[in-house]
């Protein structure tokens, strides 16, 4: 059976526009994300025009793929995969039993369960990154005032090193004119 004569004539089918006011979000993330799991694929109901026409089970989709990106940190792309096996999930469950639970209904104990444990394993992995960020801060600190140290000892050995050259050159200097002047004394006195 086609999509077209799949969707429920008493369903009110939504534009992209629609749905973006509808879930508070722009035009053009609407699209991403319509994009993104039509990539996964998942199925839009189409106009002859071939645009996009949303029903319940796509609001609640897309709202769902939207709380995903706004509670968490993961990619459109990771949030796209969790939507796309709820969905799975419920198309099975729809095709096993003969009450069929809608999209729309708030999502079961099991569902939630897993979204929540989704969540707070994210949550965790969020943590657990900061506190290794913080730790890498710490290292690095520790190795700039090494780093520092080193410097400045190394500039002091520098200076330490020019100092006893420039006493050195001075020394052999003044030896070079202590000789010049016995030499011309020898030279004056030989006469």
């Amino acid at each position: 059976m086609d999509m077209q004569n799949a969707m429920n004539t008493t369903e009110k089918a939504y534009s992209t526009s629609e749905i973006a006011a509808m879930l508070d979000m722009g035009v053009t993330t609407v699209r991403k994300y319509a994009q993104h799991m039509e990539k996964s694929g998942y199925k839009f109901f189409k106009n002859k025009n071939n645009a996009r026409l949303f029903v319940d089970r796509d609001i609640v989709a897309i709202r769902y793929l939207k709380e995903l990106r706004d509670k968490t940190n993961i990619t459109v792309e990771q949030a796209t995969k969790i939507v796309m096996e709820k969905v799975s999930t419920e198309e099975t469950n729809e095709i096993e039993t003969a009450n069929t639970p809608s999209l729309v209904e708030p999502m079961d104990k099991n569902n939630s369960a897993n979204h929540e444990e989704i969540i707070r394993l994210i949550r965790n992995q969020n943590e657990l990154i900061h506190g290794l960020m913080e730790r890498l801060d710490k290292q690095q600190e520790v190795i700039n005032e090494w780093l520092s140290e080193r410097d400045k000892e190394l500039m002091r050995t520098i200076t330490e090193r020019l100092e006893t050259q420039r006493l050195i050159a001075a020394a052999s200097e003044e030896e070079e004119k202590f000789k010049q002047r016995k030499t011309f004394f020898q030279w004056l006195f030989r006469r």
